[in-house]
């Protein structure tokens, strides 16, 4: 007996529907959803999964096409956005701005632009690597919005209400000589950029288990053989460029051990020309300006070196601006795919880096460091009185006088 659907249906000859069949193949993508929808609507009643029996058509794809009907919005899939003569983006140009609304909402703010853009970004990249797309076709009133992946911030990260006057002061006194500081005019500054990369691991997973060439790598972790904390001091003048592997712990000794050896290793001459050492560095937690074992070694530093130091930080979320943070991506670029089975194969892919044209002074260091070291308040208010805190900016710009 017919089912109430069969006998609701518009009735088709085969011929009918051979036709439709024939018609229906010639077309491709949102063009055959659209006709499939049309002709469900008119002759099945808007009933998707008879038209898979009768018409022989994906039910999926049917009802796809009934929703696009439905709502206005057609489903562009890799193919439709990626294959053809012409840039998708300018085929679709508005899919593309609702693309770009969207990843906007998601990028962080550019600070030196007086924040109103945002940092370039690989736009044509981002947007052909979305593999569903909502595109406007004039028939609503505004493209919709794909909605944020779950567990992502819908807005852009933090952005403290110092950021644009930090900014602002580091391209004020970037290289400029301080005032009240006896031979800055006549000697010259020093300007450095420091900070550590993310720990290296050695051993035959020490790639993640991808290689280039013929090396075969290990499919998962079985133990790396050892890891390195790589610290690198950055001569922005000169363009040199100085890695430490620390085998130990990420620590404040550890920041300023490696900025001493720096320092001695520079020649005597050198040493006598400089009237100040002037450092950008990141906020993290080893090295930030409330970090008390970092400004205590610092202060020893100034009084070590008789130079006087200044300290300028870069906020949250924008480390990327800091100069040194450009090195970290040439290194990790340089020695891509190879496998640091050891400690010496490490170093010699990073001795044989180079940044402007300079290989990098490359050393190791594998003295222990003691994590969670802290000054008492008492102690701190010693070290506190040494340390010249820039009144509207006291985390963000120090000045250290030796004695």
């Amino acid at each position: 007996m017919p089912s109430t659907a069969e006998l609701t249906m518009m009735p088709l000859s085969a011929s009918q529907i051979e036709d439709l069949k024939l018609a229906s193949s010639k077309m491709s993508g949102a063009n055959r959803r659209s006709f499939q929808a049309a002709i469900t609507l008119k002759y099945c009643q808007g009933n998707a999964r008879q038209a898979e029996r009768v018409l022989g058509w994906n039910r999926d794809t049917v009802e796809l096409g009934l929703h696009e009907q439905h709502t206005g919005i057609t489903c562009l899939g890799a193919q439709a956005v990626c294959c053809g003569n012409g840039r998708w983006e300018e085929k679709h140009p508005v899919v593309a701005e609702a693309l770009w609304a969207l990843a906007e909402s998601h990028c962080q703010q550019q600070p030196t632009d007086g924040g109103g853009s945002l940092a370039p970004a690989p736009r044509a990249g981002f947007l052909r690597g979305s593999l569903t797309v909502a595109q406007y076709d004039g028939r609503g009133s505004q493209p919709q919005r794909l909605p944020p992946a779950p567990g992502s911030q819908s807005q852009a990260p933090k952005k403290l209400p110092e950021t644009d006057a930090i900014f602002a002061n580091l391209a004020e006194k970037d290289g400029k000589p301080l005032t009240g500081v006896t031979g800055a005019e006549e000697g010259s500054i020093l300007r450095l950029s420091m900070d550590c990369k993310a720990t290296v691991k050695s051993g035959d997973d020490s790639r993640g288990g991808q290689t280039r060439g013929n090396t075969q790598a290990a499919d998962h972790d079985m133990g790396c053989q050892e890891k390195y904390v790589p610290l690198g001091i950055l001569e922005e003048d000169r363009g040199q460029l100085h890695l430490t592997f620390g085998h130990s712990f990420k620590t404040s000794d550890f920041i300023v051990d490696s900025l001493q050896d720096w320092w001695q290793a520079l020649p005597a001459e050198q040493q006598a020309e400089i009237s100040h050492l002037q450092l950008k560095v990141d906020n993290g937690p080893e090295s930030s300006g409330v970090r008390t074992q970092f400004l205590k070694r610092m202060v020893a530093f100034a009084d070590d070196t008789g130079k006087t130091i200044q300290l300028l930080y870069y906020p949250p979320y924008h480390s990327k601006y800091n100069p040194i943070e450009r090195c970290w991506g040439i290194l990790e670029q340089h020695w891509n795919g190879t496998l640091l089975v050891d400690t010496e194969t490490m170093l010699e892919w990073a001795k044989s880096m180079t940044w402007k044209g300079i290989r990098p002074i490359v050393k190791l260091s594998r003295k222990v460091y003691e994590k969670g070291i802290s000054l008492s308040k008492k102690a701190m208010q010693e070290i506190e009185a040494r340390l010249e805190r820039n009144p509207l900016l006291p985390k963000w710009d120090i000045l250290i006088r030796p004695v």
